[in-house]
C-alpha cells in the first residue's frame, strides 16, 4: 500500500508539473520514449518542456534566440518523518528558470519555503506537516525576479508569496567569499522586508577545508534579526561530506540553536547523519538521515526521528 500511494503521488506531481506553464502543444512520444517506463518517459517529456518554456521566456525577455542547452532546473524533495511516537511527511518544491541572454543577470525562482525566513532555528523540515498530502497542499510558494550582479557579489529579489492573502517581499544579498585551493571561505550579507512579517536583516560566515577530492569538513554561523518579533536567532554547524563512490555519499552535521531579544541563549541542538544513494543516473535520489535533537524546554532530553526522503530532479540538464 505504501509503495503504490508513493506511486500515485509522483505520478500526480509529475502530471501537475507538464501541464503547468505549457507553451508548445504536447508532442506525440518519440519511438525511444516508448520504450521507457511511464516515470522514465514522464521525466523526459516534463524535462523537455521546462527547457522550451525557459528558451522561450529567454527569448522574449532578451529579444535574442537561445541556444544551446537550458540550465533551468526543478527540484522535489518529499518523504515520511519517524520520530519516537509519531509520524509526518514533509513536501519541499523549488524551481530555478535561468536566463543566460539577459546577461546572465535575470531569473525567475519558486520556492516551497519561500516563508521560512528564520531557517537558524529549525530543527527539521520546514514543511513538515501529518503527511506528504497534507504538506504539499499546505505549503506557501514564494515566486521572485531574481537580478544578480555577479561583479558586485550582489542579487536582488521581488516577489511574493503565494498565499490569501498575498504577501509582497523584497530581499537583497551580499556574498563574498575565495577559493584558495585547499580550503575556502565566504560570507554573506542580507536584508529583507516582507508585508505581514516586517523587516529583517542577516550575516553569515563559513569555512570549508578539502583535504581530498571526495571529503571535505568545515563549519558556518549565521544570525538573523526580526523587528517585529524583537529576536535575534543565530546558529552554528560543524559539518563533514564524504563522497564514498561515484552513487553514494555520506555527510554529518552536529548544530547549535540561539536566541534571544539581547543577546543569544542556547534553545537547542541536534545531530544528524544522512546518506544518499543515485537511485538512477543523476537525477533520482534517496536519503535516509537519523536525527537526535536536545531542547532546553526539555531540559534537553534526547528527541529521535528518522527522516526518508526522494529526490528529483526535470530539466534539460538531466536528459542524458
Amino acid at each position: 500500500m505504501p509503495c503504490q500511494f508513493q506511486r500515485c503521488l509522483l505520478t500526480g506531481l509529475l502530471l501537475v508539473l507538464s501541464s503547468f506553464g505549457y507553451a508548445d502543444e504536447i508532442a506525440e512520444p518519440s519511438a525511444e520514449e516508448q520504450d521507457l517506463a511511464w516515470w522514465q518517459s514522464t521525466h523526459t517529456s516534463i524535462s523537455r518542456t521546462i527547457g522550451r518554456w525557459s528558451n522561450s521566456t529567454d527569448a522574449f525577455l532578451s529579444g535574442k534566440d537561445s541556444d544551446g542547452q537550458s540550465d533551468s532546473f526543478v527540484r522535489m524533495r518529499f518523504g515520511p518523518i519517524f520520530e519516537e511516537d509519531d509520524s509526518s511527511g514533509f513536501f519541499d518544491f523549488s524551481a530555478r528558470m535561468k536566463l543566460p541572454n539577459t546577461e546572465k543577470r535575470l531569473r525567475f525562482v519558486i520556492e516551497s519555503n519561500g516563508d521560512s525566513i528564520t531557517p537558524e532555528n529549525e530543527r527539521g523540515e520546514s514543511s513538515q506537516q501529518s503527511s506528504v498530502v497534507e504538506s504539499a497542499l499546505k505549503t506557501s510558494f514564494s515566486a521572485a525576479v531574481n537580478f544578480v550582479r555577479e561583479d558586485l557579489g550582489a542579487d536582488f529579489d521581488a516577489g511574493v508569496l503565494v498565499d490569501f492573502p498575498l504577501d509582497p517581499f523584497m530581499r537583497l544579498r551580499f556574498n563574498q567569499g575565495h577559493d584558495h585551493g585547499g580550503w575556502s571561505w565566504y560570507q554573506k550579507q542580507e536584508a529583507f522586508a516582507y508585508y505581514s512579517k516586517g523587516v529583517g536583516a542577516r550575516y553569515g560566515v563559513g569555512i570549508s577545508v578539502y583535504p581530498q577530492d571526495r571529503f571535505h569538513y568545515g563549519t558556518d554561523f549565521s544570525v538573523v534579526w526580526l523587528d517585529q518579533e524583537g529576536e535575534f536567532y543565530g546558529r552554528e554547524n560543524l559539518f563533514a561530506y564524504h563522497a564514498i563512490d561515484d552513487k553514494n555519499s555520506m555527510s554529518y552535521q552536529l548544530s547549535f540553536l540561539q536566541s534571544g531579544e539581547h543577546s543569544l541563549e542556547s534553545d537547542s541542538f541536534l545531530y544528524n547523519i544522512q546518506y544518499e544513494r543515485r537511485l538512477y543516473r543523476d537525477w533520482l535520489s534517496g536519503q535516509l538521515k537519523p536525527q537526535f535533537t536536545h531542547e532546553a524546554d526539555d531540559d534537553y532530553q534526547g528527541k529521535f526521528s528518522f527522516t526518508m526522503a526522494l529526490v528529483i530532479l526535470l530539466g534539460p540538464q538531466y536528459l542524458n
